[in-house]
């Protein structure tokens, strides 16, 4: 199970120096890398739009379930879980409608054009790759740096049902806030 962290006002401790976004965004470790400029996205806007239309099905409510709703979603489990998928290194990252911020040490530059590679979903796996742009770049005087990512211009169908997940795991990360607080 991910643990998602919602950005509320103040921003909790661990992710203050990383996040800055405004907006809903969720704080999660994730299957996450940055890939060069020369890099072009895995999949296509239709495979990405399909995959986040399904990935939300999957990840709602089981009890008004239909039995052939059920049936194709035990399917589909079975065929993520028999792909072999090489997914990169799990990292805290925070993902906002518009950017994604992380921290590391690449020698990236404002301005420099790449390839997110991300997983939402460790249970029902998809290497998300978006293009995106590096906006900033904030070193602490380590050589550990705090990157921000302005996510480039999707389709419109597609940018509209990337941040109705966000929203949602914004919001999933507000409840286990106010879960973990009782």
């Amino acid at each position: 199970m991910v643990v998602f962290n919602a950005i509320i006002g103040e921003s909790f401790s661990r992710a203050s120096v990383m996040n800055s976004i405004l907006g809903p965004s969720f704080t999660a470790k994730l299957p996450f890398a940055w890939q060069s400029h020369d890099a072009e996205p895995r999949h296509g806007d239709w495979e990405v739009l399909r995959y986040l239309m399904v990935l939300a099905d999957f990840e709602q409510g089981h009890e008004s379930i239909e039995l052939a709703q059920a049936k194709q979603d035990l399917l589909l489990l079975w065929l993520a879980k028999s792909q072999t998928i090489d997914l990169p290194n799990t990292q805290l990252i925070s993902v906002g409608m518009n950017q994604i911020t992380w921290q590391g040490t690449q020698s990236l530059s404002e301005g420099e054009v790449g390839v997110i590679n991300l997983c939402l979903s460790l249970q029902f796996p998809l290497l998300l790759s978006l293009k995106a742009k590096i906006a900033s770049v904030d070193s602490s005087g380590n050589d550990t740096k705090c990157f921000v990512a302005d996510l480039c211009a999707m389709s419109p169908q597609l940018q509209d049902h990337f941040e109705q997940t966000v929203f949602r795991y914004h919001r999933r990360a507000i409840q286990q806030s106010r879960q973990a607080a009782t």
